[in-house]
């Protein structure tokens, strides 16, 4: 479904990511992890063409998307969140979701023909109630939940969640990762970036590690959680080895 191969990408004379390559098959839940620094939201960046590469290519379904905006990104069935949830403020939950149905990949036109849809995004992420709430008085939290329910209004094949649990507390991410394995059994196929660990291994069949713009390492989680060279990068090099 996703092939990011050689990707590079320069900030003068920073390279945030550096020949980074790796494939999504359609059906999985993909985590994509790695220190602070580390090139991940870069990576989602250039892959949703809000950014763009310094060398490398992105093909989505077997379409070179590399140089799309993007807005037809999305409209190819290719969403994401980002970690600074930025909602239109003065915009009710349930229009902020219908923009996303407007302009994503659902090919609603109208107004009418989105609220039924809009109004089923809201339920599943547990905003039903808040529809007619203003985005500037939803809580920190209900936020980051429109901003999964904005992303999944286009209907997306592919949906990139970019540290969506971070701030969540202990009884919460486990009702995110419970989400996550509902929506990827709905048919989306997920990449998500995270550092919660435990949410990685308990919704992941595969995981990425990037390290200084690098790809260091990549497998099941099992196996990602006892590699050396994980532990090292993120713990330091005296904790690898015990």
């Amino acid at each position: 479904m996703l092939q990011v191969k050689g990707i590079s990408k320069a900030f003068g004379g920073l390279m945030a990511l550096n020949n980074v390559s790796f494939t999504v098959e359609a059906g999985e839940i993909v985590g994509l992890i790695g220190p602070n620094g580390s090139g991940k939201s870069t990576c989602f960046n250039v892959i949703t063409g809000f950014m763009p590469e310094t060398s490398g290519s992105v093909h989505f379904n077997g379409k070179d998307i590399t140089h799309l905006p993007a807005h037809e990104v999305a409209r190819r069935g290719l969403a994401r969140t980002f970690q600074l949830v930025r909602p239109f403020p003065h915009l009710t939950t349930l229009d902020n979701v219908l923009a996303g149905c407007l302009f994503g990949h659902a090919g609603m036109v109208t107004r009418k023909t989105a609220v039924p849809h809009a109004q089923a995004v809201l339920e599943l992420v547990g905003l039903a109630d808040k529809k007619q709430v203003l985005a500037r008085d939803l809580t920190v939290m209900e936020r980051k939940w429109l901003e999964v329910a904005r992303a999944l209004a286009g209907r997306p094949k592919l949906l990139l969640l970019d540290e969506f649990m971070a701030g969540l507390n202990s009884a919460e991410i486990p009702q995110a990762v419970d989400l996550v394995k509902q929506l990827n059994a709905s048919g989306i196929t997920i990449i998500i970036v995270e550092h919660i660990i435990k949410a990685i291994t308990n919704a992941c069949g595969r995981v990425i590690v990037l390290n200084a713009g690098e790809k260091l390492a990549e497998g099941s989680p099992a196996e990602i959680v006892e590699n050396p060279q994980v532990i090292a990068a993120y713990l330091g090099t005296r904790y690898a080895d015990r």
